[in-house]
Parts: C-alpha cells; structure tokens; sequence
C-alpha cells in the first residue's frame, strides 16, 4: 500500500507546475509606521500608550518578531517610517537627523533588522523628511551619509512638488540607491527627471470611491489613471489618510469583500502596490483622532485579506505575464472590467465584478486554450463559436491561467484513483481480517 500511494504522490507532483522567476517581479512596497507597528523591549517613560498623540513604543526590535508576516505577504520592500530624532512619533517633524529617535532602537538593531529583511529577499526604503529650512547642501549630505552607514536599497521622499526640479536632479545624481517620490500631480515629469518610482497620490480618491459601493462606472475608476505605468505605486490609503476600511462604517458592507476586490486590482495591473500596514487586517481609523495610526493588532483574527494577498503574490512566480506582462483592456462596462497581462507566449486573464449581479463577457484567445481560476476555483474551456466566456460572481475576483486545454483534469483524476485504490485495499484487508 505504501507502494501505491508513493507511485501516486509521485504523478501528483510531476504534474505542479514549476515556479518561474519572471525578469523584474511586480514590487509589493508594504509601509510601516514604526512606532505604531509592534513594541518588541521596554522603551522607558517616553511611552504613553493611553495618548495617541505620544509615542506608543513600536520599535526595530517588534518589525523584527514579524518579519515572517511581511515574507507571507510577498512583501518586496518596507517603507521605514522616519527613524530619526523626532519631535513627534510620525518622525516627520526631525529634531536632529544625526540621531535615531531613542524609542525605536539603536543603530545596531537597525542594521539587524535590514540585514534580517535583506536574507528574506526584501529590500529596506527610508522614508526621509525635508525639514523647513535646512539647506540644500545639508540635506544631500544627510541622503549620502544614511546610505553609507546603513544597508538600505533607497528613500522614500514626500510632497516633491514643493522643491525645485534642481534639487531633485543634484538628489538623483548623489543617490546610489533608488529614489521613491511621492506626489499628485506632473508624475510623468517626475519619472523623466529620473525618479525610480513615483507614488501617485492623485487616483486615490477615484479608488476609494470605485471600490467603496457596488455598480459604480468603471470609466471614472480609469479615468486619468496610467495602468500601464510599471513605475507607478498606488495604494488605497496611507499614513495621512482615513483608513479605507472606514468607508464601510456607515454603510455596514463587509470591508473584507471590497479590499479584496480593490487589492486584486491594485495588484495585478501593471502599477506597483503599497500596502499600509494594518490594511491586511483590516484596521479602522480616521484622521480626526489619530485611530488610522492605531498600533497593529496581529491577534485580530481576521486573515482572509492576508490569504488573498498570499495568492496572488505567489502567481507573480508562477506567472511571468501577471508580475511583468504588458497590459491589454478587454472589457470596460458594467462594473466589470477583465483585462490580459501578457509576456512572451503566456497570457494571464483578470477579471473584476463590482457589480451587485454576475457579471460575464466573451473574449478571445488562440483556439484549444483553458483558463483555471486562481483565486477562485473555476474552468473556462472554448466555447463553439470559438470565444471563452470569462464569468464572475457579483462582487468578486479571479485570475485566469491560460494553457492548452488538456482535456481531462488529471491531478483531479489521480487523486480519485489513489483514493478509490487505498480504499480498496482498505476494504480487502478488513475482509479477510474478520473472515479468519
């Protein structure tokens, strides 16, 4: 018997797919408000936890208890809130940029804690302040000092509209590591200065509106968007705004249902996507009384976003097409909007129903294909006039994987088989057990 089910193990494996590690993965930036993410040691009296306006003891040491949480997610690069000597616990208003704010840790826990990221293949970006009146030359100093005395891949640089284009050149020009600017306006001249990356904070009202009700137009969620742009992070929240999670508080729809829709779409066009932490869980708050930068609760128990995530960061290595393929809209009507990411011979299909009744639409593809549902348990086989038929539940999501139609499903098949014999010879062996 054990013969048998190794034989069967054996075929089931041969018939996985190998993962392929596409050229440039799809970045996933996941942005972490240090001193509200998790207190790893005792910080001293500077800690008032029942004062959300002080600092609540979040440091190096609790990013690094959940380095696994952030590997789980498909997290490329973190997105370090300021580290340094601050006025105020977001580290925007810097004190001293000599200093790292003592309640966070010291530099050598620092460097663990990027060393430690860096060994699970993600890459640390610091998210760095301009102070009011310090120079130009001052600050440049500080960028290229930083870069030397830590292992970090970047910064992260908000509001670059309110400087000139010149100190953005001197900046790209003394950087060795990649720089991430983050505004709502001129991002195509941003990225032709020579910007890595630009966060383009100007679609994220029509985000939050599109994803936040059901039979919304789906022409005002593309509207001004630039899908295409691989250089683009978007995001449905951050740091400086109410949580999205809180659109639903007075609607009472169940947030889970519209993050998930809303993260699918986030991560698969060809944009980068960056997570604010908590959103995977998903936490509430609202500016007003600073509750969106409540501290991550990771007892919460809810993971159904989390294990969204997991899948579809994971298809980025099966499926070179969904992590770097180029983009081509299908279907733009009716709350529904499907559309092909393509690299090299291999296609992935996305499909998206914000709408509040099933949504289906017929495309085309080469003949003798099959598409299998990633997200959600689906086959789509050719139909006879030579279309597939590309359905989805109301308010739902999936990723299609287009491959030749193999006609029987066979892992499908050796499992009912290996099942059917291993009961068999279950049923035989109890026979002549109870006949002697």
């Amino acid at each position: 018997m054990k013969l048998k089910m190794s034989f069967v193990l054996v075929l089931l494996i041969s018939l996985i797919p190998m993962s392929v590690q596409a050229e440039e993965d799809q970045s996933v930036y996941y942005y972490i408000l240090i001193d509200r993410f998790e207190s790893g040691e005792e910080n001293g009296e500077i800690v008032d936890i029942d004062d959300p306006a002080a600092f609540q003891g979040g440091d190096f040491a609790g990013i690094m208890n959940r380095v696994d949480h952030l590997d789980t997610l498909g997290v490329t690069h973190v997105i370090l809130s300021p580290i340094f000597e601050a006025n105020e616990y977001t580290g925007m208003d810097v004190s001293s940029y000599d200093h790292i704010q003592e309640t966070f840790g010291t530099e050598e826990e620092l460097n663990q804690l990027i060393n430690t990221l860096n060994d699970h293949n993600i890459e640390v970006i610091l998210h760095f302040p301009i102070k009011d009146g310090v120079g130009e030359s001052e600050w440049l100093s500080q960028l290229k000092s930083w870069e030397e005395q830590l292992p970090i891949d970047g910064y992260y640089i908000s509001e670059i509209e309110r400087f000139s284009n010149d100190l953005w050149e001197s900046a790209i020009r003394e950087v060795n590591g990649s720089l991430i600017g983050e505004t709502n306006e001129n991002i195509d001249e941003y990225l032709k200065l020579g910007f890595d990356k630009v966060h383009d904070r100007s679609n994220q009202e029509a985000l939050k509106s599109y994803f936040s009700q059901p039979d919304q137009s789906v022409d005002e969620l593309l509207e001004g968007s630039n899908i295409e742009d691989k250089r683009v992070i978007q995001s449905m929240d951050f740091i400086d705004t109410n949580r999205f999670t809180h659109e639903f508080s007075e609607t009472g729809s169940h947030p889970v249902t519209y993050w998930k829709l809303a993260l699918t779409y986030l991560m698969t066009v060809s944009n980068d996507t960056l997570i604010y932490q908590g959103s995977e869980i998903p936490l509430d708050g609202v500016k007003e009384d600073l509750s969106h930068h409540q501290l991550m609760n990771f007892l919460a128990g809810e993971d159904q976003l989390i294990r969204h995530i997991e899948k579809i960061t994971n298809a980025y290595d099966d499926l070179p097409s969904l992590a770097m393929g180029d983009l081509e809209l299908l279907h733009a009507e009716d709350s529904y909007l499907v559309f092909k990411k393509s690299y090299e011979d291999e296609n992935t299909i996305v499909a998206i129903n914000t709408s509040t009744t099933q949504q289906r639409t017929d495309i085309e593809l080469e003949d003798g294909q099959e598409l299998r549902g990633l997200l959600e348990d689906d086959l789509i086989r050719q139909n006879d006039d030579g279309t597939y038929s590309i359905t989805v539940d109301r308010e739902a999501s999936n990723i299609f994987m287009v491959q030749e139609n193999t006609g029987f499903y066979w892992p499908l098949i050796f499992i009912f088989a290996g099942g059917m014999t291993i009961f068999i010879i279950f049923t035989v062996m109890m026979y002549r057990k109870n006949k002697t």
